[in-house]
């Protein structure tokens, strides 16, 4: 809400100092530009992460909101030790998707103290793929304008 806004509040600015649209248009084109740039580092810094974690047997745990986040987070134990997932838990079907007592497959991320649970591993492949194909046809835009 407060970035819409922001956004409301300068673009109000733009047309009270009289700033040409152009200018406008590329300062909006840079700003997608550098959310796109950021959103393919996010993933791309997961994804690289998720590469160099190892496949471990864990059972689910918990769902429960960590210290420092906002979002509730599902917890798996790995060797009798419980971990946080890199991700927020989903917010739908919670007893659905996540059993108690169930056996899973986690990717174990030894130095963020983290797994990747198959929600997460689906979030960060996707969305590693999306991203490089949102700036490839971004850049191919560009090129053809």
């Amino acid at each position: 809400m407060e970035f819409i806004l922001v956004v409301a509040v300068i673009a109000v600015l733009c047309i009270i100092f009289r700033i040409s649209t152009d200018i406008i248009i590329m300062g909006v084109s840079i700003f997608i530009g550098l959310i796109l740039v950021s959103m393919v580092l996010l993933f791309v810094y997961f994804f690289i992460r998720l590469l160099f974690s190892k496949k471990h047997e864990a059972y689910f745990s918990r769902i429960d909101r960590p210290e420092k986040s906002k979002f509730r987070t599902a917890y798996y134990i790995v060797d009798e030790v419980e971990y946080p997932c890199v991700f927020p838990a989903e917010g739908i079907f919670l007893n659905t998707l996540y059993k108690k007592d169930r056996k899973y497959h986690v990717r174990l991320n030894s130095r963020m103290k983290r797994v990747f649970d198959r929600f997460a591993t689906a979030t960060c492949t996707i969305g590693f793929l999306l991203s490089i194909f949102i700036v490839t046809a971004a850049i191919a835009l560009y090129i053809i304008a």
